[in-house]
């Protein structure tokens, strides 16, 4: 017997794409990163990691679920 009344959970994650501030590099990060995340370019810090989001240090272009 299927129960059609019952949703499956979605996560609430993500993978964002991020340009940072200083030099524009874009980099794809995750949204609940557990490291400092540092861009490739200029070594400066894009992602700082928290107890659940990350506080991410730039413009997010895009998202993906």
């Amino acid at each position: 017997m299927k129960r059609t009344h019952i949703s499956t959970p979605e996560p609430s994650s993500k993978f964002n794409k991020v340009s940072c501030a200083e030099c524009e590099e874009e980099q794809v990060v995750y949204s609940h990163a557990t490291s400092k995340v540092a861009c490739n370019s200029c070594g400066n810090v894009i992602t700082q990691p928290t107890g659940s989001l990350a506080i991410l240090n730039g413009k997010v272009l895009k998202s993906a679920e």
